[in-house]
């Protein structure tokens, strides 16, 4: 398990704008990334059991099974997994606007109304095989047998508090490699997108707790692990909603803690510096003096 790193979140700015920031940060966001994740896993199967072909004539190289069974008749169907194929070779930036059009794509492949009592021993298989290896590893869909994923596919909404992929967005390609990756050839991993993208394996708030505030102002206490979010994150959050941001952190175990402010997308203060220690008690526990800036800015400590 990780250290955690404790944070808090002070929002300022207009009511309607804290009122945004709040329903991001207790998971009242819909996430269309985790639907286009779960319909891209499925075309995924599907497209490696033969069931959709692209209309062309070429070979996904980051995992040639994907398309394997060779080109395909030109249908409507055919051509909405080639758009898709496009999506996922380029690495598509899963925004909403993104995650609708992926979301059309799906549809009009007609993999919805195919139920997989349907399919062929072959193709199942195929596909059954592939969800053995890599499900636990599809952190949105993980858990089950791949026809009772593949039957809830179009209902697939997974929320979390503070979810960080709702300002900056993860990636089609990334998503479908799992979050230790090793799927998709050159193609990086979860943790290693995650960890370069918000600063943090596991880009969400845990632990966390909304304080009773007033409508202009919001105070939200989190962990992270290991670090505190990049400051990317708190960047996007202030720009998107036009607010004024204080991000406090402080983590024992390493014995650092900090402080930034940003500014409608702008950092436009900081501090940083090492922990201070009181003497040891009779247990050999220490406890946290200073700096003075952190003290009472923080709801504990980490570690």
């Amino acid at each position: 398990m990780p250290n955690w790193c404790a944070n808090r979140l002070r929002v300022t700015g207009r009511a309607e704008s804290v009122s945004q920031v709040r329903a991001l940060m207790t998971g009242g966001v819909r996430p269309l990334y985790a639907r286009a994740e779960a319909e891209g896993i499925q075309l995924f199967l599907a497209g490696c059991a033969g069931l959709l072909r692209p209309v062309t004539n070429e070979t996904y190289v980051p995992y040639p099974a994907l398309t394997a069974a060779g080109q395909g008749e030109d249908t409507p169907e055919n051509r909405a997994f080639t758009e898709w194929l496009v999506q996922l070779r380029d690495g598509a930036e899963l925004t909403d606007e993104t995650c609708d059009r992926l979301h059309d794509l799906w549809l009009a492949t007609g993999l919805r109304s195919r139920t997989w009592d349907a399919l062929d021993d072959e193709a199942q298989a195929v596909m059954n095989s592939l969800w053995k290896r890599k499900h636990f590893d599809w952190s949105g869909v993980s858990g089950g047998c791949v026809s009772g994923f593949w039957q809830r596919t179009g209902d697939i909404d997974a929320v979390a508090e503070f979810d960080m992929r709702l300002l900056l967005p993860t990636r089609l390609d990334v998503e479908i490699n799992g979050f230790n990756g090793g799927l998709l050839d050159g193609v990086p991993g979860g943790y290693e997108f995650y960890i370069a993208q918000y600063g943090v394996k596991w880009p969400v708030g845990y632990a966390l707790e909304v304080g009773d505030c007033g409508p202009d102002f919001l105070e939200v206490d989190f962990d992270t692990p290991w670090s505190p979010p990049h400051g990317r994150v708190f960047e996007a959050l202030s720009r998107r909603f036009s607010v004024t941001a204080e991000h406090w952190y402080a983590e024992s175990g390493c014995s650092f803690c900090g402080f930034d402010l940003y500014s409608d997308g702008e950092l436009t203060d900081s501090l940083c510096s090492a922990l201070e220690w009181g003497e040891e008690d009779e247990d050999g526990i220490a406890c946290v003096t200073g700096p003075d800036w952190i003290v009472n800015n923080i709801g504990h400590f980490g570690g």
